[in-house]
């Protein structure tokens, strides 16, 4: 699971220093259901950008 800028959080909801995560890899904007292939794209680019911009923010 992650955060609004797609760092990834341990199970009691603290962020992992330096760990980001998009896609498929991350806890779905579709929930458990998998509609096709290429329709996670769009998610996993929007989350990537967020994440980019975070740690473009910290650095």
């Amino acid at each position: 699971v992650t955060d609004d800028h797609g760092r990834a959080l341990r199970e009691d909801g603290s962020v992992i220093e330096g760990l980001y995560s998009a896609g498929n890899n991350s806890a779905s904007v579709m929930g458990r259901t998998y509609p096709g292939p290429g329709s996670t794209i769009g998610p996993a680019t929007v989350f990537g950008l967020l994440a980019g911009r975070h740690m473009a923010a910290k650095a």
